[in-house]
């Protein structure tokens, strides 16, 4: 890993590519995304009268399930339309437009926070993890996941794949921990952040879907492929649905997933 990165560019791919999403992520990637969920609530220590912020809340369908446990949730983004997104799903809770990097809460507010695959997308994650350790209370856990190896994002891989093949696989701006499996650079940015009881395990996940329409829909978005002649896209679906056949298995499809699940303390 080096630390040639350009916060300024990231902050800014990554605030476009997921307010394009806002509308379209509850029937896309969401059905990847909430298979994590056991594994924060477990490693965050989430339950009955246990207040718990969500960092990168995106349209709100983690914060739900969150309430489930009996805990009171708040749920921050930087996307204005992923906050109104969240909203209008569930009023019920409280979601504010803010960045992971100035948390707009006191210190020592919550038992418990989580951020479920959004640190690898941080442009300046020590800062954020400065944050998370202020906003705790003494005790209080921190919970993430970000997606493990590359080769080991099955659906991300059908998609990608199909990139390469009709048209320029150009790297796109992203995060000093955007692939990273070295545990030891997550310890180190954690530690100067402040936290410690630091704990890390590789899961594997599923994600299921009975046609493989959501997956193209959701990386369509993501990836902005509408900004591509039509001919350009037409050969990246047909080979990307092509990719994803071998996931076919008695009238679904199933893609396996490894991610990295963290957690820490604030002491």
């Amino acid at each position: 890993m080096t630390n040639d990165f350009d916060a300024t560019a990231i902050d800014r791919y990554e605030h476009e590519t997921w307010s394009r999403c806002a509308d379209t992520y509850l029937d896309g990637f969401a059905g990847l995304t909430r298979e994590t969920l056991p594994l924060l609530i477990e490693a965050a220590k989430v339950g009955t009268d246990c207040r718990v912020l969500e960092i990168g809340s995106g349209p709100g369908h983690i914060a739900e399930a969150l309430m489930q446990t009996g805990a009171t949730v708040t749920g921050i983004d930087f996307s204005a339309q992923m906050i109104d997104v969240a909203n209008r799903r569930y009023p019920h809770i409280t979601f504010k437009e803010a960045n992971a990097e100035d948390l707009p809460f006191d210190s020592g507010t919550f038992d418990a926070v989580v951020s479920n695959f959004v640190v690898h997308h941080l442009a300046r994650p020590e800062v954020a993890f400065k944050e998370v350790c202020r906003v705790l209370k003494p005790g209080g856990r921190f919970a993430f996941t970000v997606f493990a190896a590359p080769e080991a994002q099955s659906s991300i891989g059908a998609f990608f794949e199909a990139v390469e093949v009709h048209h320029s696989a150009d790297e796109l701006p992203h995060g000093p921990l955007f692939g990273v499996t070295d545990l030891s650079v997550y310890k180190s940015m954690l530690h100067a952040g402040g936290l410690t009881n630091l704990e890390f395990d590789f899961c594997k996940i599923m994600w299921r879907t009975k046609t493989p329409d959501p997956i193209v829909e959701s990386f369509w978005s993501w990836g902005n492929m509408a900004a591509l002649p039509q001919e350009v896209q037409d050969r990246i679906e047909a080979t990307t649905r092509e990719n994803l056949q071998p996931y076919e298995q008695e009238g679904e499809y199933a893609f396996p997933h490894e991610v990295l699940l963290g957690s820490a303390t604030n002491p």
